[in-house]
């Protein structure tokens, strides 16, 4: 029959087998490894019949037992581990040869034995019983992830249960408890950061108003001097309606960069100011205000504002002082209105 294996980073446990009564006496007639299981070390005899007993509780099952613990590289024996079914839970337990005290053993096995249990076994929790004098165990489990659920008194021990499971598990409960407080603070920067934004900018033209705004007035013409259009050469363009006339609307269909979107005429203030609307579908919908006005600033000299609001939902707008939208849509607006500057003026 083949004997089933668990290997861990170090080590590999192999399920005993009635051939182990050596390995296994190795361990029980050592005192100090036996303090807290009998009490005393075991004699031969006394360590033959003990093994009997746990080979035949587990003797038809391929998973649940005791292990050897032996070392990957020089098969050196470390101890022996517990893999046992306990209700709708699984126990873990360990012993550890004297030699390997303070190295680490018992902590990579427990760890290893609650995420092979976890694993295979899907129950709601691995558990261990520790004698209440046991400090160094008690450091392990710990250690290992597990809580201190109770004290039990038994007839011949008074021993503590400890659990491991996502509820109890007290990194689980640090990291639940990190992210309910990321989030609480989330939560709280969206309330309170700022949801309207709005950028603007101006331009100084060298052409009379009327002529000026005349040209701004038709959605068509923009593309010559907008800089988004040039983003995408392809660009799908439609248009719906008059242009120069509210209602008129513009859509485009273009590249990762650009998206899909369409403009539309709100709003006409004949020689004063142009309102539209963008909507924005593509990569994210939104939904901003935009204007043009003009203003004379001499028979021959035009000051042209270009701007566009909104608003950032919450929570969305926590993300809004990192999306530089002054900037980058600044600039936009700026390179676009000196190309404006440039098709008039010439």
């Amino acid at each position: 029959m083949k004997v089933f294996r668990i290997k861990t980073r170090r080590f590999v446990l192999t399920k005993m087998t009635a051939a182990d009564g050596d390995k296994y006496f190795r361990l029980s007639n050592n005192a100090r490894v036996m303090k807290f299981v009998t009490g005393f070390a075991l004699s031969r005899h006394e360590s033959d019949e003990m093994l009997k007993l746990i080979l035949k509780e587990n003797e038809t099952d391929t998973y649940f037992g005791r292990y050897l613990i032996e070392d990957r590289k020089t098969g050196e024996l470390v101890g022996a581990a517990k893999l046992e079914a306990y209700g709708e839970e699984v126990e873990i337990g360990y012993r550890i040869m004297e030699a390997y005290w303070g190295r680490g053993v018992a902590t990579e096995i427990a760890k290893y034995l609650i995420g092979f249990s976890v694993r295979k076994f899907r129950v709601p929790a691995v558990i261990a019983f520790v004698n209440v004098e046991n400090k160094a165990s008690i450091r392990v489990l710990e250690k290992a992830g597990m809580c201190n659920m109770e004290r039990i008194e038994d007839i011949d021990e008074v021993k503590y249960k400890f659990s491991y499971s996502p509820k109890t598990n007290p990194i689980m409960k640090k990291a639940l408890y990190i992210i309910l407080g990321l989030l609480a603070i989330f939560i709280i920067a969206a309330v309170l950061m700022p949801k309207d934004y709005a950028v603007e900018r101006e331009i100084l033209i060298d052409k009379p108003k009327p002529e000026v705004f005349a040209y701004l007035k038709s959605l068509k013409n923009q593309d010559n001097w907008s800089v988004w259009m040039a983003k995408d050469p392809n660009v799908k363009k439609t248009f719906k309606g008059t242009d120069g006339t509210v209602g008129y609307t513009s859509r485009w269909e273009g590249n990762d960069e650009i998206g899909t979107g369409e403009q539309e005429i709100k709003k006409i203030t004949e020689g004063e100011r142009i309102d539209t609307e963008l909507r924005f579908i593509k990569p994210f919908e939104s939904t901003n205000d935009a204007y043009m006005t003009t203003e004379m600033v001499g028979p021959e000299q035009t000051r042209v504002k270009w701007g566009f609001s909104g608003k950032m939902p919450i929570p969305m707008n926590v993300f809004l002082p990192f999306m530089g939208m002054e900037d980058s849509v600044g600039k936009d607006f700026s390179d676009g209105l000196k190309n404006l500057k440039k098709i008039l003026e010439n």
